[in-house]
């Protein structure tokens, strides 16, 4: 009897690890890896397979932290969407860059690759003559136009911290989770409906 759920366990473990390996986005992919870590730690301690065991035991805590922050992204761009569009949520995922006065952040016409968080500093859009500083987010919306070019012209003011996000990262982010790729669309969408063009303050786009 107990051979016989040790087996079924082990088949268990077998299917959840297959559905894991041919999930397209990261949370089922997650969560079968998950339950596979599981069924795995249970087999192994049946069998006596302790090398196994350990395996297992280091990669269930990476697959749970893994699913932990992709269901927090999705949660914190709803937050976003549904109050004031703050950016935040964005920097895990950001590298930090930082920029002298003077330094011309993004030009107009010029082919847009990233969107860039301010964290410290001042900048100025020429093309309306408007300052913006910490929690400014600029550039996103180069990601959704055909052309993929800069609307504005954006100069630092002052030395400037910010958090960088590739279009690539952002493309990556998608085909890990549509969910993602869905909010942040919502979230652009309600930037625009306030505004529009390529800076957007919490709640404001200028």
């Amino acid at each position: 009897m107990q051979s016989h759920f040790a087996e079924l366990i082990g088949v268990a473990s077998a299917v959840a690890s297959l559905y894991a390996a041919q999930s397209k986005t990261i949370i089922p992919l997650r969560a079968a890896a998950i339950a596979a870590n599981l069924f795995a730690m249970m087999y192994s301690l049946m069998h006596g397979t302790y090398p196994t065991f350990v395996l297992n035991a280091v990669l269930l805590p990476l697959n749970a932290w893994r699913l932990h922050a992709m269901v927090k992204l999705i949660r914190d761009i709803d937050a976003a969407a549904k109050s004031d569009m703050n950016a935040e949520w964005l920097l895990p995922y950001t590298r930090p860059k930082n920029f002298k006065a003077g330094h011309i952040l993004m030009k107009r016409d010029d082919y847009a690759t990233a969107a860039f968080y301010i964290v410290s500093g001042e900048v100025e859009v020429v093309d309306i003559g408007q300052s913006f500083g910490h929690g400014t987010l600029l550039g996103e919306i180069g990601l959704f136009r055909p052309d993929g070019r800069r609307t504005m012209t954006v100069r630092c003011k002052t030395d400037v911290q910010t958090a960088v996000i590739d279009y690539d990262r952002f493309k990556e982010l998608y085909f890990q989770n549509p969910q993602f790729g869905f909010r942040l669309l919502h979230l652009v969408v309600a930037r625009l409906q306030i505004g529009g063009g390529e800076v957007a303050q919490p709640g404001v786009l200028a």
